[in-house]
């Protein structure tokens, strides 16, 4: 399985490898050096290598026991040995959903992640990607690529092709979540000569003849719907390749990063910026930015108030006792409020280019929003790899924006920080394409 249990002291004395006495709020190290107390008391996992998949023997009772106390989850492993390929799939992609370390959450990709399993068996590329990103899991924490995370990698692409050349399965919502799951696969375990920038205009493409013809109104297809129209809208401020149906977004709920739980949602639907028509209509403003300049001005003026109010949130959650559910509702506001900062210091760069407001205080808000940016990225790290996973593209855009040796040299040192999360990977060489707005 991917995980066993390990230590429940707090990150400072774990990273440092001394002993925590777990004490609450802080532990006795922690106070006596003035330092955030996190995660003290939570059960983390070590990770191991996956099982044999093609195996069926059943497993023992103690590492059934074992599996179905894991906590975190309302799903439960099967008691029973598997007897098929699709269950040992379903049986290894719930495990991994098991694992209550929110640095290693999967669900942070996406709030149908949890009824995937339900969903195997029936698309061959769907089956094989879930295969490849449970096969690929273990490598996020151990840095260790297997001969056999490439085989099913490569295993899913192979799928993938046939079900895009099948008509009967081209324009199903479980060929779209194959194509974000090998994404997220290419994330993990692809080098930077497997970098495909145009799966943002595949997915575009699917989300236009398939949601849109086939009138997607399921629960599962409206969190699939609105979890990859908030990913391929950010892509198209870069790509104007990308061109959306606006029907995908007429009654589309806020952006999936605003609302990890149910208590979250009602207060995301307060931050305009971060629901999909507002974003959609940013997306807009960037292909014509000098067409755009009153738009731009107003939503410059909400950009603001949104980033006042996740701030607020982002403190209350802060001053909470650091549970499971307070550092994934953390995690997630993170996100939100690094996507705001994205948008500001576009909107920023926007009205500076084109002559859109006073010069001295758009380069002061600048500054103030790369410095906001490095705190974040700083904050942030505790939650690295996973649920940090969207910070290095805030980190790449607010380094594009400053040419200050002093904020470059740090952005640079946050960028080799997070790099080591996922060192085969090429994200870190791509350039944020400010320029490429106003084309």
């Amino acid at each position: 399985m991917p995980g066993v249990p390990s230590s429940r002291g707090c990150d400072a004395c774990r990273q440092q490898k001394k002993k925590c006495d777990q004490l609450t709020p802080l532990c006795s190290r922690c106070a006596r050096l003035g330092i955030p107390c996190v995660g003290g008391g939570e059960r983390r996992y070590k990770f191991m290598a996956a099982p044999d998949r093609n195996s069926s023997q059943p497993t023992s009772s103690a590492a059934q026991a074992e599996s179905s106390s894991a906590a975190g989850s309302s799903m439960q492993l099967t008691t029973r040995a598997p007897s098929n390929q699709a269950t040992l799939d379903a049986s290894h992609f719930v495990s991994a959903l098991q694992v209550t370390d929110v640095c290693f959450d999967l669900r942070i990709y996406g709030p149908f992640f949890t009824e995937l399993p339900r969903r195997l068996g029936r698309n061959r590329a769907l089956d094989a990607s879930v295969r490849a990103l449970t096969t690929s899991f273990p490598s996020v924490h151990t840095h260790q690529y297997t001969p056999d995370m490439y085989k099913a990698y490569g295993e899913a692409l192979g799928c993938l092709r046939t079900s895009l050349d099948d008509p009967a399965t081209a324009g199903s919502v479980e060929t779209l979540c194959a194509v974000y799951l090998i994404m997220i696969c290419q994330g993990w375990i692809g080098r930077g000569s497997d970098f495909y920038p145009s799966h943002g205009e595949a997915i575009a493409h699917m989300l236009n003849t398939a949601a849109v013809a086939q009138n997607w109104r399921g629960e599962f297809e409206a969190e699939v719907t609105n979890t990859l129209l908030f990913i391929v809208l950010l892509e198209s401020f870069g790509n104007h390749k990308i061109k959306l149906d606006p029907r995908l977004w007429a009654t589309s709920d806020p952006a999936p990063i605003a609302r990890p739980s149910r208590q979250l949602a009602s207060q995301a639907a307060n931050i305009e910026c971060l629901q999909i028509p507002a974003l959609a209509a940013i997306a807009g403003f960037a292909r014509d930015v000098q067409g755009n300049l009153p738009a731009i001005h107003s939503t410059h003026e909400i950009l603001r108030s949104d980033l006042a109010k996740v701030k607020a949130l982002l403190s209350a959650v802060s001053a909470l006792e650091p549970t499971l559910l307070a550092r994934q509702i953390h995690a997630r506001r993170q996100t939100a409020y690094g996507t705001l900062l994205l948008l500001g210091l576009m909107a920023n760069w926007a009205l500076s280019m084109f002559g859109g407001g006073d010069p001295r205080a758009l380069e002061l808000e600048k500054v103030t929003l790369i410095d906001e940016v490095m705190e974040l990225a700083e904050q942030a790290s505790q939650y690295r790899p996973l649920a940090a996973s969207a910070i290095p593209g805030f980190v790449i855009a607010a380094k594009a924006m400053t040419d200050d040796a002093v904020r470059l040299a740090r952005l640079e040192e946050l960028l080799v920080l997070y790099r080591a999360d996922f060192p085969v990977s090429n994200w870190s060489t791509q350039n944020w394409p400010l320029d490429s707005i106003s084309r």
